[in-house]
């Protein structure tokens, strides 16, 4: 009888060291911004990144424009306000581009 609780006990201890490092790998994975609480999200820093472009010359002000409004997530309504769709046959911000076809 004392073994099988020795055993169980030593099971219930691996299990949980699993659980443990199971987690800790995911909010590794998941990277810095979930674990320090920040919230700054990826749409954010791309967008930072293509302020940069825009300030260097690299895009116009129209193509930062584009790509903003493409990036930046909805603005949050008040209740009972319905977004209109966006049209299925919007233009892509670039295109001049071939289609990607990979």
């Amino acid at each position: 009888m004392q073994a099988f609780l020795l055993s169980t006990l030593a099971l219930c201890l691996f299990v949980g060291i699993g659980i443990g490092a199971i987690v800790m790998i995911r909010a590794w994975m998941r990277g810095a911004d979930e674990l320090d609480g920040s919230g700054r999200g990826d749409w954010e820093s791309a967008l930072a990144g293509y302020k940069n472009l825009r300030d260097k010359g690299v895009l116009s002000e129209e193509e930062y424009r584009k790509i903003r409004t493409a990036v930046e997530p909805p603005k949050e309504t008040s209740p009972g306000t319905v977004q209109p769709p966006l049209p299925s046959n919007a233009p892509g911000l670039f295109p001049e581009l071939p289609p990607n076809t990979g």
